[in-house]
């Protein structure tokens, strides 16, 4: 026994075994922490993001439907968390609005499941990411807003209300730039930095009024119109986009066209040719509503193909529905502007 015990003590095989798996582990470790921590600073990114966008709809819901912006909020969030698959929310998140400051907080913590911190017992690590969006306008981009109206000679026929319809499109549009008025955040705010213009057409461009500060002198002269002649639109429509492109170099400038007919173009190369100019208005990001009122297939193909997606293609089937649309249009455009507090 004891010539067996003094061979296990001089026995020198595997002596450097226990201090190579000691040092591997270390090493593996160490590059897997590195790993996890990389990994960690990107989670905390995208649950900041998570957070910020979440925030954002909320505040944007609230022009449109006060009541829906906690449930619009938490469900952006928890939407966006669904999309990071090592991320899970720890706890229910905080949504605090405040209506006196008019400000959405949205503020959650999320568990990120390591992959190789678990080796010394850290199977998750906690991070927590807060962001706050107004929904009181404080400060206003510039914006440009031009119409491309149709006045030609059926714009003096009276429509199935019994109205004449381009006595329907004067009150429309004074209804839009109220109610574009009356539901911002700051009216004065809008006043001073709203700039407009229009366009009319008939056979050919008739009566424009180039971009201008506000929209009392637009409205003025839109109610001075009178309907005459055939259809044509790709010389208003091409007027109101030169107008619009001028206005472009200003910062985080925007830019809306309103197109509007109650017929179709005489000459089906004008369909092609005002199309044309949609897709390269919209290329630079000018923002097309389009509202057919009581136009023939023709006419409602061409402003549905040639409007934004989203609902800003408008059917009026009388004076009433146009109005309404204008005046929705107006409520879009006032509810587009949300700020976002750093």
């Amino acid at each position: 026994m004891r010539r067996y015990i003094r061979r296990l003590i001089g026995d020198k095989c595997g002596a450097m075994a226990l201090p190579y798996a000691l040092a591997l582990t270390a090493i593996t470790t160490g590059v897997g922490a590195a790993y996890d921590y990389s990994n960690i600073a990107a989670a905390k990114i995208r649950l900041q993001d998570s957070v910020d966008t979440a925030a954002l709809s909320g505040a944007i819901i609230a022009h449109q439907q006060i009541d829906m912006r906690e449930q619009t909020a938490l469900l952006t969030l928890n939407e966006n968390i669904e999309l990071v698959g090592s991320l899970s929310l720890n706890g229910q998140p905080s949504i605090a609005i405040n209506d006196d400051a008019k400000e959405i907080t949205v503020t959650a913590t999320a568990l990120y499941k390591t992959s190789f911190l678990g080796l010394i017992g850290k199977n998750t690590v906690s991070i927590k990411a807060s962001s706050t969006s107004g929904f009181a306008v404080e400060a206003m981009n510039p914006l440009s807003v031009y119409l491309v109206l149709d006045i030609s000679g059926s714009m003096s026929w009276a429509s199935t209300d019994g109205t004449i319809k381009i006595d329907a499109l004067k009150k429309a549009v004074d209804d839009m730039f109220f109610t574009l008025y009356s539901t911002s955040e700051n009216p004065a705010l809008l006043t001073s930095t709203i700039r407009t213009g229009y366009a009319s057409y008939a056979s050919g461009l008739e009566a424009t009024r180039d971009m201008t500060p506000g929209y009392g002198g637009t409205v003025a002269a839109v109610n001075s119109l009178s309907a005459l002649g055939g259809t044509n639109s790709t010389p208003g429509f091409q007027y109101a986009y030169d107008q619009l492109k001028a206005d472009m170099s200003a910062a985080n400038w925007s830019g809306y066209l309103i197109f509007m007919t109650d017929g179709d173009n005489n000459d089906p190369a004008s369909d092609i040719a005002t199309l044309d100019l949609c897709t390269q208005a919209k290329a630079d990001n000018i923002t097309i509503y389009t509202v057919a009122f009581e136009a023939p297939v023709k006419g409602k193909t061409l402003l549905e193909a040639c409007a934004d997606s989203g609902g800003k293609f408008y059917e009026s089937d009388n004076a009433n529905d146009l109005n309404d649309a204008f005046r929705d249009i107006g409520r879009s455009i006032s509810q587009s502007v949300i700020r976002i507090k750093e």
